[in-house]
């Protein structure tokens, strides 16, 4: 610490609720970025710096550092160095006004094998890798989607065949969603696109998927994570589903209100006994009722958009 700066103090302050307390990387880090760690819902384990785009020059003030504060993967803080001032770790990464910080993928790093128990997460949620097999079995399907309701996290699937650059890209980009509930089921909404292409061919435009309570809690409990009021963490998933191969992975971090109407709808399919054909009926009349997901939008109890860089 320079100056009384306390790390912790400021990652609180700069990150509020993006921020994930108690985890710790799996291997020591330089003493000089160590204190500076944290574990975020949309980047997992980084750094916390102060971005040098070429106007900060040798001496900034403690304003211009805080105003260029972002969390970054530890792995590319390490690869670009980085200098102290004052305290602050500054380094030099790629920026984007649309995309925000612009690094590789391979660099992010979820979970926390060292300091969560077996049991905290299902396997699926913490060890992930993009060019490795989904490790959950799934009848893959192309276009299919999928949402998991779990008490440790909430998992979205896309499956797309053979996706290409453009569509991995538009997975990485901005992603909105929306929740429209129902008695026995609920819609899930979903688009992404990737803001620097104009070609709305190359998004995966709006679909949705619905949602059953109770087929769902067949297999293991189903909670929403976190108390009312809160937000969680949404782990998204992008499959080829030729292979079965893990094309993207992201964690971003919802709205309350959002999180909040989840519960609700949760909530309220738990609250109803089971009726397989009684909630079958109810999706036909929605697909019956709305000609396109779009329209389907009207009807939504929660919405929200993310970009890249996890602002919304």
């Amino acid at each position: 610490m320079n100056n009384g700066l306390d790390p912790r103090e400021v990652i609180a302050r700069s990150l509020r609720h993006m921020v994930v307390a108690g985890r710790t990387y799996g291997r020591e880090l330089h003493a000089d970025i160590a204190p500076w760690h944290c574990y975020t819902l949309d980047g997992g384990h980084s750094i916390l710096v102060a971005l040098d785009l070429g106007d900060l020059g040798e001496q900034p003030t403690p304003k211009q550092l805080e105003d260029n504060l972002v969390p970054a993967p530890v792995k590319s803080v390490e690869r670009a160095g980085w200098r102290m001032v004052d305290g602050y770790v500054v380094t030099k990464l790629p920026y984007d006004p649309d995309l925000g910080l612009i690094t590789d993928e391979a660099d992010d790093e979820y979970g926390d094998e060292a300091t969560e128990s077996a049991a905290a997460a299902p396997t699926e949620l913490t060890r992930l890798a993009v060019g490795e097999p989904y490790p959950r079995r799934v009848a893959w399907v192309d276009g299919a989607a999928e949402l998991r309701v779990l008490p440790q996290g909430v998992e979205f699937l896309l499956a797309v065949g053979d996706p290409k650059p453009h569509e991995v890209k538009a997975f990485s980009g901005n992603a909105e969603f929306a929740i429209i509930p129902g008695r026995h089921h609920l819609m899930w909404a979903y688009r992404f696109h990737n803001p620097q292409d104009s070609n709305p061919k190359h998004g995966i435009s709006w679909s949705d998927a619905p949602w059953e309570y109770h087929r769902q809690a067949q297999a293991g409990p189903v909670s929403v994570p976190g108390d009312r009021g809160t937000t969680f963490a949404l782990h998204l998933v992008l499959v080829d589903s030729n292979t079965g191969v893990i094309k993207g992975i992201r964690v971003i971090g919802v709205p309350v209100d959002f999180a909040d109407a989840l519960r609700d709808a949760v909530a309220a399919q738990a609250s109803v006994p089971q009726n397989d054909a009684l909630a079958g009926h109810e999706i036909q009349q929605v697909y019956a009722r709305y000609a396109t997901t779009k329209d389907l939008l009207l009807a939504a109890d929660a919405r929200f958009e993310v970009m890249r860089d996890g602002t919304r």
